[in-house]
């Protein structure tokens, strides 16, 4: 029978903006191995970049392009560490290379794997 009160925890919340180029599976699967981290999820985006000069007509927003939304829930006590990982792992530094957040959220559900899942392959 499996135990149906999980406790709740503090814990934060990272979005990562990456450009579509990959960089995202990447980070996932760094995540996994190094860190640990298993509540993850990437999605699609449409996105605007408003730190770079982008052509439009007066009065309308520059073309859209593809991205990567990356969200995963990390408790507190290893927010910074992930932070920091995430920040040098997808190379958000390089020019286009996205954009790290961090906020706090009020309460995170626990959730481990099984220790005998296998990695996903490529």
């Amino acid at each position: 029978m499996i135990d149906q009160t999980v406790p709740l925890e503090p814990g934060k919340r990272i979005m990562v903006f990456l450009p579509d180029d990959g960089t995202d599976r990447h980070l996932l699967q760094a995540l996994r191995r190094d860190k640990g981290v298993t509540r993850v999820d990437t999605v699609s985006v449409r996105a605007v970049a408003v730190l770079q000069q982008a052509k439009a007509k007066r009065g309308r927003l520059p073309e859209a392009t593809l991205a990567r939304l990356v969200t995963m829930v990390v408790t507190e006590s290893e927010a910074d560490d992930v932070f920091d990982y995430v920040y040098a792992t997808a190379q958000i530094h390089r020019p286009g290379g996205g954009m790290v957040l961090m906020d706090r959220l009020l309460a995170a559900t626990p959730y481990l794997l099984p220790p005998d899942v296998p990695d996903e392959a490529d």
